[in-house]
């Protein structure tokens, strides 16, 4: 009876190999792009060869160099969870809801997938006479200006305010003329919901025309880490998406 359930357990675990060796070779070998989400390798983060040839391309080094004009007024909006997606198609839909007379669409290489990260770096350079809009309950906003107040002359806290109310805020901020840096990170998209971005996008889109001459940048912070296992697995790693509207960048950005 021992032996019987010793082989028993034996052929269990043989049939189990069986079944799953077809998955583990497909998350290995088979192409990102050719593979369901469920089969696309989590260490695949290479760009297509669409993508290369199809943007710019810049390395870790802060979006604000690039900007051959640092005098301009500038408004930075750092989104959260908006990644490269595998499917070159989904980013042709992010980029066209920011379609521009003067745009140019970049993907940047992030070092870390961290919102923290990318606002350390991105705000760290040129927002020392800034100002920083954030929204939350009390707690969280105390929170947020104690962190960035080496960054920014001032943080503007709006408790309870939705992302049109503060694409409506930048509106005003500009309109008044008193910052030449105004920087916000959208929180709402960081579970990777295509909806929530895209009404972002169609928002910001919007208040970037009313604005001619301000220069905006718009860059995701990570792939959207805090979405489902499908989500998460439709793109990759180190990359996101920039967008600079009314801007010129320097000519040796690669």
């Amino acid at each position: 009876m021992k032996m019987w359930r010793i082989n028993l357990a034996l052929f269990s675990a043989f049939l189990a190999f069986l079944v799953s060796l077809p998955i583990l070779c497909a998350d290995r070998f088979l192409p990102s792009e050719d593979a369901p989400w469920q089969l696309t390798p989590f260490n695949n983060d290479s760009l297509s060869t669409f993508y290369r040839e199809h943007y710019r391309t810049v390395d870790s080094r802060t979006l604000m160099n690039n900007l051959s004009d640092s005098t301009k007024k500038t408004v930075m909006i750092l989104v959260d969870g908006w990644g490269v997606p595998y499917d070159e198609k989904m980013l042709l839909q992010d980029f066209e809801l920011l379609k521009n007379d003067d745009v140019q669409y970049v993907l940047h290489k992030r070092l870390l997938s961290y919102t923290s990260h990318a606002e350390g770096v991105e705000y760290h350079v040129g927002f020392d006479k800034g100002v920083l809009l954030t929204s939350g309950d009390s707690s969280s906003c105390a929170s947020k200006r104690k962190k960035t107040n080496r960054s920014f002359e001032q943080t503007l806290c709006f408790e309870g305010y939705g992302d049109s109310l503060m694409i409506q805020t930048i509106d005003s901020l500009i309109n008044d003329g008193v910052w030449n840096r105004i920087a916000w990170t959208v929180r709402s998209t960081r579970e990777g919901n295509r909806e929530t971005l895209h009404n972002v996008l169609r928002d910001l889109s919007d208040a970037v025309k009313r604005h001619p001459d301000v220069q905006f940048v718009i860059q995701g912070t990570h792939r959207p880490i805090l979405g489902t296992p499908e989500t998460r697995r439709k793109y990759l790693a180190p990359w996101v998406p920039a967008v600079f509207i009314n801007c010129k960048l320097k000519t040796e950005t690669k």
